[in-house]
């Protein structure tokens, strides 16, 4: 017994002593306060970066008024199903519930969310699975809408773009997640609406994801630098926040949509984040050009994506690369059948 005490004595010795060894909380400090780029700063400053944000009266009547619409995968299906096909006409709807208060409150009233930074928090994971029923069933009532050649649809729309905007300000990163996912929700059923599109539809197809994402990224990335420099400030440590700064610089400068990206080294694994933003903007070009087509405009060929362009053989729009993302995402197909005029 004496000499496995021994034994555990000594081997724990020899873990502090590497420990300290490998300890090294100058090269932590120097990575910590070296900018990323784009002007979001170093990660010694990231929370300056994010105001205080208290919750408003009007997201306490938009909770409660989600809390009366239960889970609803029948609606679930026939979102996914029409974002992912690549036909103008929508098929049959399941029976959805009147969300015209939710959509009227989100449409009326500015709408300040109680901010949560954490990560792993669980009211922000709450949070977000509600806004998330809340959109999709707002998407599902504009798919309704749209199939009788209502108008009215692109109110539905109007009210996830939003929420989805209501979400500026969130440093979590999935709550930028779930900011995108919106988006992309509404630009891919948004083809298929009645022409013409509404005045507000060009502020959703300018806005661009990925800044937000990065500062999400960088918030992220500061948190886990604030815990690991407490209890154990490495030189492992600074060459991981090395590692997701030079992240950062690659994905600022990108013109591709198809991109591949390290894996991340601190928080999550965001590789599948950045193949779906960058995505994103081939999508939204996709919804340009079918407006266009309906309208009974040419299209934009040009792409801002540098590995891709545009086509149009009479029927069929098609980007000349497809850009696949991984399980469980859903996008919508870069292939889409559109006829001349609505």
């Amino acid at each position: 017994m004496k000499t496995a005490a021994l034994i555990v004595v000594i081997a724990f010795g020899l873990i502090i002593s590497v420990a300290l060894w490998f300890r090294d909380k100058g090269a932590v400090v120097t990575s910590a306060s070296r900018p990323w780029p784009g002007g979001i700063g170093p990660l010694d400053a990231a929370r300056d970066n994010w105001p205080p944000m208290k919750a408003n009266a009007a997201s306490a009547r938009l909770t409660d008024l989600a809390a009366k619409f239960p889970a609803n995968p029948g609606v679930d299906d026939f979102v996914e199903r029409e974002m992912t096909r690549g036909e103008l006409s929508i098929g049959d709807p399941p029976k959805i519930p009147d969300v015209s208060a939710i959509r009227d409150l989100l449409l009326r009233e500015p709408v300040v969310w109680e901010r949560y930074d954490e990560i792993g928090d669980g009211n922000a994971i709450s949070a977000r699975a509600m806004q998330m029923a809340m959109a999709r069933q707002l998407v599902a009532s504009a798919l309704a809408k749209a199939r009788a050649n209502d108008p009215v649809a692109w109110d539905d729309l109007r009210a996830v773009w939003k929420l989805a905007r209501s979400l500026d300000g969130h440093p979590q990163m999935m709550t930028q997640t779930a900011a995108l996912s919106m988006v992309r929700m509404v630009n891919a059923v948004a083809w298929k609406m009645p022409l013409p599109a509404p005045a507000w539809f060009p502020e959703l197809q300018e806005r661009d994801n990925v800044r937000p994402l990065l500062e999400a990224f960088h918030f992220m990335a500061a948190w886990y630098w604030e815990d690991g420099s407490e209890v154990y400030p490495t030189k492992w440590l600074a060459n991981s926040i090395d590692h997701d700064r030079r992240i950062v610089e690659g994905l600022y400068n990108q013109t591709r949509c198809d991109v591949s990206v390290e894996m991340n080294d601190l928080g999550t694994d965001l590789t599948s984040v950045w193949r779906r933003a960058f995505r994103y903007r081939a999508e939204r070009e996709a919804t340009a050009n079918a407006l266009r087509i309906r309208e009974g405009k040419p299209i934009e060929a040009r792409s801002r994506c540098s590995d891709g362009a545009w086509e149009f053989d009479g029927t069929t729009l098609r980007f000349t690369r497809e850009i696949s993302t991984p399980a469980p995402d859903s996008p919508m197909p870069l292939v889409l059948r559109v006829a001349n005029k609505f």
